[in-house]
């Protein structure tokens, strides 16, 4: 018989090939390897011990097996039994013996896995929350045990553990070994979620064991930088100050308290103990003229105030009130608490606005405009009411004609008015009340057409002989001759120093560069000064040469002649012993000042004085 599956030639009756061990049956005729050969079929013989499903490399050995010509290993995988591989032309297989259960390597297998487990087990303990503290519970009171742990799981999950731990054993009593634990927790990662419930239990831990002041500290770094808006610390730490006898700190942290958390509860059991804020009479506000403040306890303690004085602290540098206080024109504020034996009341601040009714303008019954002839001028004040302002008001109305703006220093209008004289003329005017408000200012343009002088000119007013600004001194020589005596001095008015000569009746300054004459002052009646004034003359014998605007003098006895904002000023001071200056100043064009004086005694001149200052010398 053929065998279907190698090909082998076994003895006719055979049931199980020599070879390969396949069972044979009978030929049919048809089929197997002589079929193929012959070409008579062209389906592969079936191969045994091959599931005929399996699919990959071990169907196409074992379909390959099947052809006579085909030298390849074959794969025949047979239940319960291992591969073989098969050659052609090899032996008949012999069966095996089945021997005893190898114990040594059922026991270091079984090592094996005990090993791995106990690795599993280490892995899962470093990884997960329950073996972190099992770990560490079991390092507990070995510093360097507990190191080792912590290097190998990491600080924050060491520290998640440690603060069960420590809960654990508060739990359990041991609250002096919570609080180490939960320091050390603390120490390991400072920033762990919730952590201001777990800094709440080490708190708590200090006040069970007496530690009140590292509680306290605890709690203000929980509502200082952990939780401003939580109000547990804040109320823990009340507590604590209120056992003590720590008033005064346990009602500013109550105000605290309210500010950052809103709970009514602070606000409410601040006011329970501290006095209330001092009241006052007048409510503050805006008032008109002075008024006077009083100040009072709502239940009766003293009261301390400070008066526009927003830097000092109250109360230690405030003043007791006794007596009320004055306000004055202006903007006020009081600062004010009551204080008992030990509190003090929230501060009060009083804000007062204490005002003066001001005057209208003063008018003129002249109307403006041009007048052919001196004109009398009647300044009078509108009958007005003015709110809040008493009956019987009083005003002062200063004015001007000389183009200067009216002020105190100006004259004061009468009922006889006052006459305009000549030229173009600005009437100025204000009124000033009994509180010293001043009115907005009346303006009225003028134009008297009479003849009038001129304001003073250094160019066209020197004296008679020289020119102050221009004569030499070897030319002022031949007039007045080279003096009594000379020398050099610092020039005031000038860069550098100057020459001066004394002569009988004055002196004369000359520039140190060109010796040109820049001052002279003189009581030489013969001398005479600009437009014909000299020595011996009346003031109004003066002030006539010159132009002037007709102002009367002021309350002091000043008088403006004018003033012109383009030329210059004339103006008369009222001096002691019966003495007075006349002054004139001209603004030159080259920005130098010349400046005409004349001294006056018993209103006569006595001496006359001229200088040019600020002049540029080459």
């Amino acid at each position: 018989m053929i065998c279907e599956r190698c090909g082998t030639h076994s003895e006719n009756g055979a049931r199980i090939c020599p070879r390969c061990g396949a069972p044979l049956r009978a030929y049919s005729g048809t089929g197997g390897v002589s079929d193929i050969r012959q070409g008579r079929s062209h389906e592969p013989p079936p191969v045994y011990g091959v599931d005929s499903a399996r699919a990959g490399r071990g169907d196409r050995y074992a379909q390959d097996a099947g052809r006579p010509e085909n030298r390849r290993l074959v794969d025949v995988p047979q239940e319960g039994t291992e591969e073989r591989r098969v050659r052609r032309h090899d032996p008949p297989q012999r069966s095996v013996s089945r021997r005893g259960v190898n114990r040594a390597l059922l026991i270091t297998i079984l090592a094996g896995l005990l090993l791995v487990s106990a690795a599993a087990l280490f892995v899962l303990g470093i990884k997960l929350p329950q073996g972190h503290l099992i770990l560490l519970r079991y390092a507990a009171g070995d510093a360097e045990k507990q190191e080792q742990i912590i290097s190998m799981i990491g600080k924050k999950e060491a520290a998640a553990a440690l603060w069960q731990i420590g809960q654990d054993q508060i739990d359990q009593g041991y609250v002096t070994r919570s609080i180490e634990t939960f320091s050390q927790a603390y120490a390991l990662n400072p920033e762990i979620d919730g952590l201001y419930d777990r800094l709440l239990s080490l708190a708590d831990a200090y006040e069970a064991v007496g530690r009140l002041d590292d509680a306290e500290a605890l709690y203000r770094q929980l509502f200082t930088d952990v939780d401003p808006a939580n109000p547990l610390a804040y109320r823990y730490t009340i507590d604590i100050m209120l056992d003590q006898g720590r008033l005064f700190e346990a009602t500013d942290l109550m105000q605290l308290a309210y500010d950052k958390t809103g709970e009514l509860s602070f606000k409410s059991q601040r006011e329970q103990r501290v006095p209330l804020s001092p009241t006052s009479n007048p409510d503050a506000g805006r008032y008109m003229l002075e008024r006077t403040v009083s100040l009072s306890s709502p239940q009766d303690y003293d009261v301390y105030y400070l008066l526009d004085d927003p830097d000092r602290e109250l109360p230690e540098e405030g003043t007791l009130f006794t007596e009320p206080i004055q306000l004055t024109e202006g903007t006020h504020e009081i600062r004010a608490v009551c204080v008992s034996s030990d509190l003090i009341s929230d501060e009060v601040s009083l804000k007062y606005t204490i005002w003066y009714p001001t005057p209208v303008a003063p008018k003129s019954r002249l109307l403006t405009g041009e007048y052919d002839k001196p004109k009398r001028v009647y300044l009078y004040m509108e009958s007005e009411d003015i709110t809040g302002a008493t009956k019987g008001q009083e005003y002062v109305i200063y004015y001007t004609i000389d183009g200067t703006a009216p002020n105190s220093d100006s004259p004061i209008y009468t009922d006889e008015g006052f006459m305009l004289r000549a030229g173009k003329i600005k009437v100025r005017a204000v009124a000033v009340n009994q509180y010293g408000k001043v009115s907005n200012e009346y303006v009225g343009d003028y134009k008297i057409n009479v003849a009038f002088k001129n304001y003073f000119r250094d160019t066209d007013d020197q004296f008679r002989g020289f020119t102050v600004g221009q004569t030499t001194y070897e030319e002022f020589k031949k007039l007045y001759g080279g003096g009594t005596s000379s020398e050099t001095v610092s020039a005031d008015t000038l860069s550098g120093s100057a020459l001066k000569v004394n002569y009988e009746w004055g002196e004369a300054y000359f520039t140190d560069v060109g010796r040109v004459l820049y001052s002279l002052n003189t009581n030489y009646a013969s001398m005479y000064a600009p437009r014909g004034t000299a020595v011996g003359m009346k003031q109004a014998e003066v002030t006539a040469a010159f132009r002037d605007m007709g102002q009367v003098a002021n309350a002091k006895g000043d008088r403006s002649i004018y003033y012109d904002s383009a030329t210059g000023y004339g103006k008369y001071w009222k001096q002691e012993d019966n003495r007075g200056r006349l002054e004139y100043v001209y603004w030159r064009t080259d920005k130098a000042t010349t400046t005409l004086t004349y001294q006056l005694k018993n209103d006569t001149v006595t001496r006359i004085d001229m200088t040019v200052s600020g002049l540029l010398l080459e």
